[in-house]
């Protein structure tokens, strides 16, 4: 296998190691941090740290070079092949979740409180992980049962639907829609400053901004790294080899891991109330290093 994928690869699942596994801890190690918008995050993150653990470590144990293995066969998989492609996928489905969440309480505030309970939090995160349970359950099932070609392209066909396509059409829409209503806010207050003769800066949020511009980051990568599987799954499906992004199988694997990694810097060091919590315990340690 190459070099810079074991180095690359290395980097980036430490990263995504650490940067999930601090938000994990940090969000259960703190009370106030417990809310219903976080209960998403640490799903989310706690399904991105098992990429990390297993996307690229799980090569390490292979004894066939994923490039090999995936151009002979497309549709052989293992167990550990198995284990990566569900945390894959549970990664992609609690990433659903948290932006309908959010996308609820920008677009629908009223009906988002009404709605968004606590029971209702935990049934979703529940319905995210069971989904992804359900469908590798099967196609294991399927795959080492019946060994034919023609599962393989209606679970990559699948794949492409459910986990590729789906999500990030989903993702645009729910961007779009918290982004339109957010100008609205931000010509109103315009307008209101306008009318009240006050300072224009004193009622915009530039927080909002900043969220909608890192979320706009993350879902760009998020649509970059599943466009590529989308576009690989199209040309393993018509058994079209000539493309060197496609045939390089953990190329691939890197891209998803990348965006596990890019997850937790957007979507929960930038939160105000994790960020404020970051920031009172490096004031913290600051001064405790400083007395000692």
């Amino acid at each position: 296998m190459d070099t810079w994928f074991w180095i690359l690869g290395c980097f980036l699942s430490m990263l995504t190691i650490m940067g999930n596994g601090f938000i994990v801890f940090l969000v259960c190690s703190k009370r106030k941090l417990r809310t219903k918008t976080n209960a998403f995050v640490v799903s989310l993150a706690v399904a991105d740290f098992c990429v990390g653990m297993t996307a690229v470590p799980s090569f390490f144990f292979s004894k066939v070079d994923p490039k090999e293995a995936h151009h002979e066969d497309e549709f052989s998989a293992d167990g550990k092949d198995l284990m990566r492609w569900f945390f894959m996928d549970a990664s992609v489905t609690n990433m659903c979740t948290l932006v309908l969440d959010r996308y609820m309480a920008v677009v629908k505030p009223l009906k988002y409180l009404i709605f968004m309970k606590r029971r209702r939090v935990i049934e979703i995160i529940f319905l995210a992980w069971a989904i992804a349970v359900g469908f590798i359950t099967v196609e294991s099932c399927l795959l080492f049962t019946l060994k034919t070609p023609v599962i393989g392209v209606i679970f990559v066909w699948l794949v492409m639907i459910l986990y590729e396509f789906f999500p990030c059409f989903m993702l645009i829409f729910c961007f779009a829609s918290m982004l339109s209503v957010l100008c609205k806010h931000d010509r109103a207050a315009r307008l209101l400053a306008k009318q009240l003769r006050f300072n224009n800066h004193a009622l915009r949020k530039p927080q909002e901004k900043t969220a909608v511009s890192i979320m706009a980051m993350v879902i760009g990568v998020f649509i970059v790294c599943y466009a590529v599987h989308l576009r690989c799954g199209f040309l393993i499906v018509f058994k079209n080899h000539n493309d060197k992004l496609c045939d390089v199988y953990h190329a691939q694997v890197l891209l998803v891991v990348l965006n596990s990694a890019v997850n937790p810097l957007a979507y929960a060091l930038f939160k105000r109330d994790i960020k404020k919590e970051l920031q009172r315990l490096t004031c913290f340690a600051v001064l405790r290093q400083k007395k000692t």
